[in-house]
């Protein structure tokens, strides 16, 4: 019988979250996967509620005799390629990604066709960013019916303490240049300046995060743009000045990320917390926003999934590959339901 949720990466920073929460709403129902049992163990030991540990490597092939048994994988862990995925459609599994490589989601896109064919529904972006700030824009351009600009604004905290592949990720993009839709020339991370008030005054700069190029093939808007900050504005001012004069893309080196992922996970600066903020813009002029913020990047990422799993397991939801904002209709109610985890997260729509 398929009643299992495999929750792949389940025991690490944010894949430990939602976990333990699933494991409350669906008794005996949570498996903990990843490459080490033993971690694994340790996790499903203290949060009990009939979880199960299991070993699970991805990269060495799908377990068939466990997917047999599957209704939804959580995948909490970046991919090498599709190949799983792919093996979940086949099975007829639901399958949520946390992922925020847009290359990747790309791929999963493309496996649109197969997944309705086999009654699968995928959903991507579920996360902070892209997550929370595909709601927040989606909700934003609910209140008008032609838009001209959607700038999506996100300001991040340097002493939240990430996963190896986050901050790769971050070193990748911080030197990286992208096409954006309806613009003429491609995009370079760390420029187009725009100035705003989120948690006080900041400059933000263009970033590749993947809300901006999902939600132009479902918002008709001249233009969607992204932009991040750092809470630490002269953190913020020297990538900056170092985009300018393209030393930046040392960050791309792996010796460099190594040193760079040691420091940060060390040193005891910044601050945890994280803000996001959708702005959109009519053809009049007329101007509505919408923002979340609060602390802890994986503690939110991993509220958004629960919810999502949650939602895909209790609601009829479409099969296919979409996002999470072609899915959550009731935006302010789905937004909400997350303070139930952190009563501090403050929401303004």
């Amino acid at each position: 019988m398929r009643d299992k949720i495999l929750i792949i990466g389940g025991y690490g920073k944010v894949g430990s979250i939602v976990s333990e929460h699933l494991a409350k709403l669906y008794l005996n129902k949570v498996v903990v996967a990843g490459r080490s049992f033993h971690k694994a163990k340790k996790l499903t030991d203290r949060i009990l509620n009939g979880s199960v540990p299991y070993e699970f490597d991805i990269d060495k092939g799908e377990d068939s005799a466990l997917l047999k048994q599957v209704m939804l994988v959580v995948m909490c862990i970046d991919q090498k390629n599709t190949n799983f995925v792919e093996k979940c459609i086949t099975e007829g599994i639901h399958y949520i990604d946390i992922t925020a490589d847009y290359n990747f989601i790309e791929k999963i896109e493309r496996l649109n066709n197969q997944a309705k064919l086999n009654s699968s529904s995928l959903i991507l972006s579920v996360g902070l960013a892209p997550g929370i700030t595909n709601l927040l824009a989606q909700h934003c351009a609910n209140k008008f019916n032609e838009i001209k600009l959607i700038d999506i604004l996100i300001l991040l905290g340097i002493g939240e303490k990430h996963g190896d592949a986050a901050y790769r990720w971050t070193f990748d993009n911080l030197h990286s240049t992208y096409k954006v839709h309806n613009f003429s020339h491609f995009v370079k991370s760390f420029t187009l300046s725009k100035k705003s008030n989120l948690l006080g005054s900041r400059t933000f700069y263009t970033f590749n995060f993947s809300d901006q190029h999902t939600l132009s093939k479902t918002i008709n808007a001249e233009q969607i743009i992204t932009r991040m900050a750092f809470d630490s504005k002269l953190l913020t001012l020297l990538i900056k000045l170092l985009r300018t004069v393209g030393i930046t893309i040392l960050f791309k080196n792996k010796v460099i990320q190594n040193i760079g992922i040691k420091l940060f996970s060390k040193l005891n600066v910044g601050s945890d917390l994280f803000a996001v903020k959708a702005v959109v813009e009519n053809y009049k002029g007329e101007v509505y926003e919408s923002s979340v913020s609060g602390n802890g990047e994986a503690e939110i990422t991993a509220y958004v999934a629960t919810e999502m799993a949650y939602y895909l397991l209790e609601n009829e939801v479409s099969y296919g590959v979409n996002h999470v904002h072609n899915i959550i209709t009731d935006i302010p109610s789905f937004l909400n339901r997350l303070k139930k985890y952190d009563e501090t997260i403050k929401i303004e729509l």
